[in-house]
């Protein structure tokens, strides 16, 4: 508790104030000279990012002060106006930059700050850690959830259990608004619970600097939620539906004005859909064969309500605070009737008919408070966050065998009944304090700390009936109760510095001290894991010439084991093929370097990248044998894992109509373990492509897209694995000055998608495919009602916004 103490009260405590140097100044009109009123003006430095911005008055003033000396560039946006971009101009010293009086051209449309215009789809920002990927209104993933969007991503992939992988490597922390929580801990299918429409864009570090927490051995992906920042009242419906029942509806809305930003978001999703599998063991001794073949046929609805609420209090130009409170209630019910044939020597000895029903609840709710504080002179910011986040989860299992002989008779025994619970209730919080200081135009400092503190309790009680006594009786070496409590407290350092005009490196450090019990609670047995870490961190940037740069990065990173890897008891959701978790796993650390290149033409961006990782104790899956049959599936830390790759991300629009992205990502895998004296080698390499193609007709009035990938053989330890894809096919129509909005697509057009994997241990090879409902016909319709607060207050320039959404 003293150590929560003393970091809130750095939190609340830390910030500090610089007097002010320099500002600029416009009046903005129409070509009436009508003072224009709430139009936004936003002042960029040359790499694109937003320094600052604000909005004008009655009278049309707006006002922007505390700017370091340097080169910029500034663009105005107004509602009904057409986006006016001001040449580059250079503070020096104490001085006011006047650009006079500006006028803006009428639009048949309407631009406001952080509104994405509906033809716009996918456009690629990066900085010196991240690349930044601007979702807007895109096409392919309307109506779908968080991991169709996720699917669209270059690099980014999602196997059939909702599992998401980054460059090939399944081992990357997803964040939600740049914080851990419930719907991103890992939990099978959580983030479809997200729907696609809330999505503001997502955001890739691939090396984190030291400022970020080093779990994710791949790296980052944060989802970043819409949180609109109109002027006025604004409110947002959308609707869609597809075949196969699939339902979805959202209604946003918001209230802002110079002193506060109210915001709310609610979400419901409806599917319907199927889970079908097919396993095919083999058993190859000297003199026989044994053969497992199962097939299976089930259902899967999902419902699911997700909301949000909050709001930001500007208490000065300079100062945000920010409080929200969001939430979801995820309902899913899967059934199954599986059919199981054992043979030998290819003669049928007997079956099985398995029958589920597998219902499962989740709910969670994220309450989030932070605080920002710009500095004078665009000296650099302060941000303290507060998070928690508390998960609930249930899962009931009803499962039902029949046993026959090979000739069609009832078999011995005739029948077996089993009845599963599952329970799992999470906690997590965080408390972190950021400062960002510029000690001059070309250098900069950052230094914080945080503490993670995540309790999990999980539960599995399973009874099973009993013919002799015909009653439920609970299985003993199934039940159990498992505690895993983890505390992670953690400083960093950075500096930022750019000697040359056109050279500039990032270095940074963060020290981390771990503190993690897992607990047996049935058996009493407690495995304590506490461990010191260093992350380093280094970043170098070269550009030779204006819109081309050179960039060279290192840092280290972790995978920590979680509760689901620990814990050592069996989920029995198929008997024969048993999941179990290792209470030995120690963390993976993994060394990750990366040559990138970027080049902005007219026509054309191109961004290239290599990359090596080596990864020490790599966690991964095995699976072993037995000769009753049964499989299980387990986790250890692997001898030596290398891979070495390479990325290629273009951006191509022959023409201002058509816009194209075209992704490669292909890497070399090498692996090499010692499970249970048996020494196991594998290596391959696996490419996946993404093509997006987006044509703007008619004005920007309609839309055409299309979503084209291909994912070959990736490699295991103890074998190979792949998710087929498909292609996708959308279009859109705009209407009444873009208020309305009707579209149609088609997903996975030729019902392509699935997953297959296989498998070897010694003299058995599994082989096993996956499919489910994928080809669907979706239409959706949007409506965005809006209008500019119409009360007229003498306004003197403007704060950022913010809120602590970024990352």
């Amino acid at each position: 508790m003293i150590v929560i103490r003393t970091l809130l009260f750095v939190l609340f405590l830390m910030p500090h104030f610089v007097g002010a140097q320099s500002k600029i100044t416009a009046v903005i009109a129409t070509k009436e000279a009508d003072p224009l009123e709430y139009a936004n003006l936003r002042v960029f430095k040359l790499d694109s990012t937003v320094l600052k911005g604000g909005f004008s008055n009655s009278q049309g003033e707006v006002i922007i002060d505390e700017l370091l000396p340097g080169k910029y560039y500034a663009v105005i946006t107004a509602f009904g106006f057409q986006k006016k971009f001001l040449p580059e101009f250079e503070i020096v010293g104490k001085k006011t930059y006047d650009f006079g009086s500006v006028t803006l051209e009428n639009e048949m449309g309407q631009e406001f700050e952080e509104v994405e215009v509906v033809a716009e789809t996918s456009l690629l920002r990066t900085s010196i850690d991240k690349k930044v990927y601007s979702i807007g209104d895109d096409l392919s993933s309307q109506g779908g959830g968080a991991t169709d969007v996720l699917n669209n991503i270059p690099s980014v992939e999602v196997d059939n259990d909702g599992n998401i992988s980054l460059r090939g490597n399944s081992n990357v922390t997803i964040l939600i608004d740049g914080r851990p929580s419930a719907l991103s801990g890992g939990v099978e299918g959580a983030l479809d619970a997200i729907p696609a429409s809330a999505i503001e864009r997502i955001e890739l570090v691939t090396n984190p600097s030291a400022k970020y927490d080093p779990d994710g051995t791949a790296g980052i992906i944060n989802i970043v939620l819409k949180k609109s920042k109109l002027r006025g009242t604004n409110l947002g419906v959308d609707l869609s539906g597809a075949t196969g029942n699939l339902f979805n509806g959202s209604l946003n809305f918001n209230v802002r004005n110079q002193k506060f930003n109210f915001y709310t978001n609610y979400s419901y999703r409806y599917v319907e859909g199927y889970r079908n599998n097919y396993n095919n063991r083999n058993t190859f001794f000297e003199d026989s064969t044994v053969n497992l073949l199962q097939e299976r046929e089930g259902t899967d609805t999902r419902k699911s309500h997700t909301g949000k609420i909050g709001s930001d209090f500007f208490i000065k130009d300079n100062q945000v605070i920010g409080v929200s409170l969001s939430g979801s209630f995820n309902d899913r019910t899967r059934t199954g009737n599986q059919f199981n044939f054992e043979s030998f020597n290819e003669e049928l000895n007997r079956y099985w008919n398995r029958i589920t029903y597998d219902p499962r609840l989740r709910q969670n709710i994220d309450v989030k408070a932070d605080y920002k504080l710009d500095f004078k002179e665009g000296k650099g910011d302060f941000i303290a966050v507060v998070t928690q986040s508390i998960g609930n989860n249930e899962s009931v299992g009803v499962f039902k065998e029949f046993y026959f002989n090979s000739d069609g008779s009832i078999g011995e025994p005739e029948f077996l009944f089993q009845n599963q619970l599952g329970k799992e209730r999470s906690s997590n919080f965080s408390a972190s304090a950021d400062l960002t200081r510029n000690v001059s135009e070309k250098m900069r400092y950052e230094t914080g700390a945080k503490i993670i503190s995540n309790r999990e309790l999980r539960s599995n009680y399973l009874e099973y009936y009993d013919t002799v006594t015909q009653t439920f009786v609970p299985d003993l070496n199934v039940n159990n109760e498992f505690e895993f409590d983890e505390d992670i407290i953690s400083a960093y350092g950075i500096l930022a510095h750019k000697p040359f005009e056109k050279f500039s490196y990032q270095v940074g450090l963060r020290l981390e001290q771990a503190l993690t019990s897992p607990r047996l609670l049935t058996t009493n047995e407690e495995f304590e894991n506490n461990y010191f870490s260093y992350f380093p961190s280094a970043h170098l940037v070269y550009e030779p010439k204006d819109k081309m740069e050179f960039s060279i990065s290192y840092s280290r990173r972790i995978n920590r084991p979680n509760s689901w890897n620990l814990n050592p008891f069996a989920v029995y959701d198929d008997p024969l093929n048993l999941r179990q978790g290792n209470p030995a796993l120690q963390p993976e650390y993994i060394n990750s370097m990366e040559a990138g290149y970027l080049k902005e033409m007219e026509k054309l961006t191109l961004t290239g990248s290599f990359y090596y990782r080596q990864t020490v104790d790599k966690i991964q899956r095995v699976r072993e044998f037995f000769p009753d049959g049964r499989s299980i599936t387990s986790f250890a830390n692997i001898d030596e894992s290398y891979d070495f790759g390479i990325e290629v991300i273009g951006i191509y629009s022959p023409f201002k109509w058509w816009k194209n992205t075209l992704s490669f990502n292909g890497n070399e895998t090498r692996l090499a373990a010692n499970i249970n004296g048996v020494t196991l080698r594998n290596s391959g390499f696996s490419w996946n492509t993404k093509l997006n193609s987006t044509f703007n007709l008619f004005k920007n009035t309609t839309t055409i897209q299309l979503n084209a990938q291909y994912v070959s053989l990736s490699y295991a330890v103890q074998g190979t694995y792949r998710r087929r894809t498909g292609i996708d096919l959308a279009i859109n129509r705009i209407f009444f000055d873009k208020k309305l909005t009707l579209g149609l697509r088609v997903t996975d057009i030729f019902d392509n998608q699935g997953f297959e994997l296989e498998f070897t241990q010694g003299l058995t090879v599994q082989q096993s495919e996956y499919k489910w409902l994928t080809r669907r016909v979706y239409l959706s319709v949007s409506y965005k009602f809006g209008r500019m607060d119409e009360k007229k207050e003498d306004r003197k320039g403007g704060g950022s916004g913010g809120g602590g959404d970024d990352f």
